[in-house]
């Protein structure tokens, strides 16, 4: 809700999405954790070295 008390689906969407992991990087995770569980580790989360945002599982 905005302030005047209205629905804002663009404020919502975005709130919900940013602690979403994108796409390209949920990829990467899959296919690193699945090569870990073969040593019988698990990957519990990346960050990026450009940006230094954590993405956890």
């Amino acid at each position: 809700m905005n302030k005047e008390g209205y629905p804002d689906p663009t404020a919502e969407r975005a709130v919900h999405n940013a602690s979403r992991m994108p796409k390209h990087i949920r990829s990467i995770y899959k296919m690193l954790n699945a090569a870990a569980g073969v040593s019988g580790l698990e990957i519990i989360g990346l960050r990026d070295k450009e940006t230094g945002r954590e993405y956890r599982r």
